[in-house]
């Protein structure tokens, strides 16, 4: 059974203006993950709106949307305050067949910076949120949904 993955514009918990969010199964996805972890402080997280970004972390974050890697990490949710990746970061493992793409687990991302290209080694180490079951999506739907979140726009 494929999960239904939408992209909307709306106001969150922490962001008066619309901005982008991501809805799995009619919920935003910070929304869901707080239901399952109520401890954890997730709800407000916004998805990695990379026009929001430096454009290094920026390119990152799109290079890894864009990847044949399989299976890879994606960042999919970030802290409103910095809009970086040195704050919370939320990945998914990304798994990709030629119809499907799967997130196959979901979790808060503990990577710490790399002293040699001064980046966060995004998805090296990864505490797993074991509540969250895998979410498998339409590969044509997927990337059209998405790529409002992880196409910069040059201005």
């Amino acid at each position: 059974m494929l999960n239904i993955l939408e992209v909307v514009q709306m106001k969150t918990m922490y962001i008066d203006a619309e901005h982008t969010v991501i809805i799995i199964d009619g919920m935003p996805l910070d929304e869901l993950l707080q239901k399952l972890y109520p401890d954890q402080l997730l709800r407000g997280l916004i998805p990695m709106i990379v026009d929001w970004m430096d454009s290094k972390e920026a390119k990152l974050v799109v290079e890894r949307f864009y990847s044949d890697d399989s299976p890879s990490i994606l960042p999919v949710l970030m802290c409103p305050d910095d809009c970086d990746l040195s704050c919370t970061i939320i990945v998914a493992e990304v798994i990709r067949s030629n119809d499907k793409i799967i997130w196959n687990r979901i979790g808060y991302d503990n990577s710490e910076c790399n002293q040699n290209t001064g980046m966060i080694d995004i998805g090296t180490k990864v505490k797993w949120f074991d509540k969250v079951n895998c979410m498998i999506f339409d590969r044509e739907t997927y990337y059209t949904s998405l790529e409002s979140i992880y196409t910069l726009h040059i201005k």
